[in-house]
């Protein structure tokens, strides 16, 4: 049993159970069936031809094979059955771990689309909304179909794991022009409208990266704060110049850390974070549609 197991271990390095259940039944069954049969052969071998001195013929007349085949059944039945229920075992627990990990994707989605209908963000738009009803009706007009627009995306995709990149991006687009309204030219923002097609990205990714980036840093008619997005080998890339508040409200535990945790959950691509003297910039792998890689 010590000698199956040793097997069972080297087979489990060349096929991964999590990833190919049934392809790693096959070879852990078939490699320790082969084992099995060398381990009978040298086992008799030793014991009716060394031991007992029969000639080595004895071993493929009919005493020595039918001797062999029993042993091999036995062992076979022994080792099929012990082997099926650690595996039905394990391939319970990984449903199960799955089923867990999905249930936390699934919180932390939740957890990050919530936070972009929080108070704050409401409270300050409602109050540039109020300053425009009285300066200027059109402009007031359009800024509540934009916040509406944001809140129905929030509640359309808030059980989605990935969204398409060009309805991430118009998504973004409202969350900006809201924003503009706020910063005026204080804040730039400069997006590549070139498409990634059939690619697709957590939602609001790239706003609670604009939201971040605005949060964290100056944006003043002195010092413009710039961000821009853009595709770029596989990423989107949200870059601003780095001009950072001394003093940053408590981010509710939302940003960063977890768009990562988002997407340790969707692929096995990180994301990638750098900062300069002069910039911050944060590029978020994009998915191939209908495709997520196995975790």
């Amino acid at each position: 049993m010590k000698g199956n197991e040793l097997v069972g271990w080297l087979v489990s390095k060349r096929v991964v159970f999590n990833k190919e259940p049934g392809k790693a039944l096959r070879a852990n069954l078939l490699a320790m069936l082969a084992f099995t049969i060398i381990y009978i052969f040298i086992f008799n071998y030793v014991f009716f031809i060394l031991i007992f001195g029969n000639p080595f013929s004895y071993l493929f007349g009919k005493g020595g094979i039918l001797t062999m085949f029993i042993m091999f059944a036995i062992t076979a039945v022994i080792i099929a059955t012990i082997y099926s229920i650690q595996f039905f075992k394990s391939w319970r627990e990984v449903a199960i771990n799955e089923e867990r990990l999905k249930r936390e994707a699934i919180a932390l989605q939740y957890k990050a689309l919530k936070n972009q209908v929080n108070p704050h963000f409401l409270f300050n738009s409602l109050n540039a909304l109020t300053s425009l009803v009285y300066q200027d009706q059109e402009t007031a007009v359009k800024f509540i179909k934009q916040l509406s627009d944001v809140y129905r995306y929030v509640l359309e995709h808030k059980d989605n794991e990935l969204v398409k990149v060009e309805e991430e991006i118009r998504f973004v687009k409202k969350y900006i022009y809201l924003q503009k309204i706020r910063f005026g030219e204080n804040l730039k923002v400069e997006i590549d409208d070139a498409k990634e097609n059939n690619f697709e990205v957590a939602p609001a990714s790239l706003q609670m990266l604009v939201e971040n980036s605005i949060k964290h840093n100056i944006a003043s008619s002195e010092k413009p704060l710039v961000v821009s997005i853009y595709c770029e080998e596989g990423y989107i890339v949200v870059k601003n110049n780095l001009q950072r508040k001394s003093i940053v409200k408590d981010s509710g535990g939302i940003g960063l850390d977890n768009i990562r945790s988002r997407y340790q959950h969707l692929t096995d691509r990180v994301v990638l974070v750098e900062e300069t003297a002069d910039e911050f910039i944060v590029k978020i792998p994009v998915i191939e549609e209908n495709i997520k890689t196995e975790k």
